[in-house]
């Protein structure tokens, strides 16, 4: 009888325990990222009771109740919910998210990230996330992420001079400068730096302006112009110049009539109007309105011809190159006049372009109204950083005030072994044990990681209606030993009874 009583306490306390389990998950229905708790039971060793009967088939044990045997963190994926940030993460698949804080390391599904003041990127309690940093495209070691204020916490993007123009245009027809010695350069001829307008309107035929940076960010605007030059052997030929705003010319031909010119050449197309070659020219002297004083422009590593620039800001002079849909790949000229002034009007003496290569989209000569197909170019001012954004594979980018983008870190993801063997750490974290093995890294929406997703939070995976379940179990089940014990005490009273009587 003892043993009854000994069985319906063990079933009190266990079931107590387990209303424990169910109590706290209630508690944390709508906490982030919260793991359900599973309380699990088994029971104690059962004794033996003897029949006497040697011929029995069957042992007799009466068991001793139960006991718990494990609190069970289910990992299961809970539901998402938008949040209001973009700071507010959520993994949807496998992994956790590894934060620190004074030497501690965490590891939290609970994704509602703020930046501090001091930039670093952390939850509730201050642990701070950890991830790649990204340099030039360059990832580094795993560490805090963090955008502290001022220049060296990459909230502020260097300006960047521009090293590369890309000036796409289909050119239509017209030739309205002529020099019937020199007609493939008749705008060199025609150029004063002086003048407020370099080139009048009717010198050429279209002009396309790109705006450029130098060193220190200040922006400048090179303008080509454009114009036809004839036709020889079934090609169209046209001629351009490239040039700057002469008041920004710090060279040695800043105010002189030659101010502003950076480079001249020929373009030439078959008769279907596609580009075949070209030809160009930089100035070796002070003088550029001296056909002269031009020679082959130099090849840069990417197959363009150069220019060099000479800003009168302090911007310096840069190297750029000029796309106008042909590269080289031997980075060399082919036969031809050495200079504009040796080229006469014989198209035959036009330089080419060594191993020409044609881009898909290049420019044009099918005729009709000349139009701009693309122009960019690779400079920028400085900029501030407006806002970041984080893709599915957990890249953070930081979008500045000057246009630009630029990677800045790499969230990382880490699994385990065995998560059964997490501890709990409260806050909503968890740490690495021994049972658990240690935190194998990787790199979201990759093998066996998961996709992280901004403005989500995962919720809880407690299910209300299963804990209710439980509770009324765990209840009923009480209640029930509860019973047990009074009725085994009933008759042990009843037992003394008799013997008192």
């Amino acid at each position: 009888m003892l043993r009854a009583l000994y069985s319906g306490a063990t079933g009190m306390k266990t079931l107590a325990q387990g209303m424990q389990a169910v109590s706290n998950n209630l508690a944390n229905v709508n906490t982030v990222g919260f793991k359900q708790q599973q309380a699990l039971f088994e029971d104690l060793m059962s004794q033996y009771a003897g029949t006497g009967n040697s011929a029995s088939t069957s042992i007799s044990q009466v068991g001793l109740g139960s006991r718990l045997t494990d609190i069970r963190t289910v990992y299961g994926q809970g539901s998402y919910e938008s949040g209001t940030d973009i700071t507010d993460l959520s993994i949807n698949g496998k992994g956790f998210f590894q934060v620190s804080l004074g030497g501690k390391t965490h590891y939290t599904r609970a994704g509602n990230f703020r930046f501090d003041k001091g930039g670093n990127l952390v939850d509730p309690n201050g642990f701070v996330l950890n991830g790649r940093a990204i340099t030039n495209g360059v990832e580094g070691a795993t560490g805090p992420i963090s955008l502290p204020p001022g220049a060296d916490g990459r909230n502020v993007m260097p300006a960047k001079a521009t090293t590369s123009i890309t000036a796409l245009n289909n050119l239509g027809s017209g030739d309205r400068s002529s020099d019937a010695a020199n007609p493939y350069f008749s705008l060199l001829s025609k150029w004063n730096g002086t003048a407020q307008s370099p080139l009048g309107d009717s010198a050429y035929t279209y002009k396309q302006s790109i705006k450029v940076y130098d060193a220190t960010g200040n922006a400048h605007d090179v303008t080509i112009y454009f114009d036809g030059a004839g036709q020889s052997g079934g090609n169209k030929h046209f001629e351009f110049v490239v040039s700057m705003d002469p008041a920004h010319d710090g060279s040695g031909m800043a105010g002189t009539s030659a101010a502003g010119l950076l480079m001249s050449g020929t373009l030439t197309f078959n008769s279907s109007g596609q580009l075949v070659n070209m030809s160009a020219y930089t100035p070796t002297g002070t003088d550029a309105t001296n056909l002269s004083n031009w020679a082959p422009a130099s090849f840069g590593a990417d197959g363009l011809p150069q220019f060099t620039a000479t800003f009168a800001s302090g911007g310096g002079t840069q190297v750029v190159g000029l796309d106008l849909g042909l590269t080289s790949s031997t980075g060399a000229w082919t036969a031809g006049a050495g200079s504009p002034a040796a080229v006469g009007s014989n198209a035959s003496n036009l330089m080419g372009m060594g191993g020409a290569t044609l881009a898909a989209v290049s420019t044009t000569a099918y005729g009709g109204s000349s139009s701009e197909i693309r122009s960019k170019q690779d400079g920028y001012a400085q900029g501030f950083l407006a806002g970041i954004d984080i893709s599915a594979d957990g890249i953070i980018t930081g979008r500045y005030s000057n246009g630009q983008n630029d990677d800045l870190y790499h969230i990382t993801l880490y699994r385990f072994t065995s998560e059964d063997g997490l501890r709990r750490e409260g806050m909503n974290h968890f740490s690495a044990t021994l049972e658990s093995g240690a935190a194998q890294e990787g790199l979201p929406d990759t093998q066996n990681y998961g996709t992280v997703a901004a403005k989500s939070l995962e919720q809880s995976n407690v299910s209300m209606e299963r804990e209710f379940v439980n509770m009324i179990i765990y209840q009923r089940g009480f209640q029930t030993n509860s019973k047990s014990i009074m009725t085994a005490d009933s008759m042990i009273q009843k037992a003394l009874e008799l013997k008192r009587t």
